[in-house]
C-alpha cells in the first residue's frame, strides 16, 4: 500500500467514527432539510433504476414485507442514497471532494483481503459471504433461508484462502448493478429476521437491519447509531420516490 493510500484509509476510518454523545444529539425522526446527492452518483442512479426495480421483484417478500415491490424498491434506492455520504460530508461540504478517495482506498484495502465496507451499497465482503451463504443471523444462532443472488459467480467452495475469498467477493459487491442485487439480498435477509422475531416491517425496520442487524423496535430505539441512520434515511425518501415513482404515500406513512 502506498503512503498517499494509507494516508486515505486512515481519514476513512476517522469519517466513520462518529462519537456517541453526537449521535445522542438527533433528534430521532428529524432529517437534514436538504439531502447531498453527488450529480455522478445522481446519474448512476438513474442508470441502475431498471436494476432496482428487477432485484426489488426478486427479492421482496410480500406477505412478509407487506410492501409491493415498487415500495420496496424505493427502500433500497432510500439505502444507496443514504449510504452514499455520511454527517460528516453533510455538515462539512469541502470534505465531499475527498469521499471518493478514500472510498477507493477501502476497495483497494478489501482486495488485499481485508473486510471494509465497501459502496455503493456499503456492504462488507463477510456480510456479503453470509448471503451467497444462504444465512439469516437470528439471536443464538444462524437460520438458513432460500436467499440467491442473481448475476454471482463466485462458488465460496472454491476459495480457501479468506483474503483470496474477500478480494473476490469485493469485486463483485463494487459492480454497481451486483451491489444492487446483493443490497437487496441482504434486504430480503431482514424480512426473515423479522419475521423470525415475530416484528412489522417498515422502511425503518429494513434501514435498522442493514445498518445494524436489528429489526425489532425495542432494539433500534436502544440503539443510537441506528436511530441516527434512520433520521439521515428519512431526508432521502422523496429523492428515492422519485427515481422510483409510485410507494411515496405508502413508505412516507410508515
Amino acid at each position: 500500500m502506498t503512503r498517499r493510500s494509507f494516508v486515505y484509509l486512515a481519514l476513512a476510518a476517522l469519517l466513520t467514527l462518529v462519537p456517541t454523545w453526537r449521535v445522542l444529539a438527533q433528534p430521532f425522526g428529524s432529517a437534514p432539510a436538504t439531502p447531498y446527492v453527488r450529480p455522478e452518483f445522481a446519474r448512476l442512479m438513474q442508470e441502475l433504476r431498471p436494476a432496482i426495480l428487477a432485484a426489488a421483484t426478486r427479492h421482496n417478500r410480500p406477505e412478509v414485507s407487506g410492501m409491493t415491490d415498487r415500495e420496496f424498491a424505493v427502500v433500497i434506492a432510500l439505502l444507496l442514497y443514504n449510504e452514499h455520504f455520511g454527517w460528516v460530508e453533510d455538515e462539512l461540504p469541502p470534505l465531499r471532494a475527498l469521499t471518493p478517495l478514500y472510498q477507493a482506498v477501502q476497495v483497494d484495502v478489501n482486495l488485499l483481503g481485508g473486510n471494509l465496507s465497501v459502496w455503493p451499497s456499503n456492504l462488507r465482503p463477510s456480510v456479503a459471504e453470509e448471503i451467497l451463504r444462504r444465512e439469516v443471523p437470528v439471536r443464538g444462532g444462524v437460520i438458513e433461508r432460500p436467499l440467491v443472488v442473481s448475476g454471482s459467480r463466485i462458488d465460496l467452495a472454491a476459495y480457501a484462502d479468506e483474503r483470496a475469498r474477500n478480494a473476490a467477493i469485493t469485486a463483485e459487491i463494487t459492480r454497481p448493478e451486483l451491489a444492487v442485487e446483493y443490497l437487496a439480498a441482504n434486504l430480503e435477509r431482514g424480512l426473515y429476521r423479522a419475521q423470525y422475531e415475530g416484528v412489522p416491517v417498515t422502511w425503518h425496520t429494513l434501514a435498522a437491519w442493514h445498518n445494524q442487524g436489528i429489526v425489532a423496535p425495542a432494539d433500534i430505539r436502544e440503539n443510537p447509531t441506528a436511530r441516527d441512520y434512520i433520521r439521515r434515511t428519512a431526508a432521502y425518501v422523496p429523492v428515492a420516490e422519485a427515481l422510483i415513482g409510485d410507494g411515496y404515500a405508502a413508505l412516507h406513512d410508515m
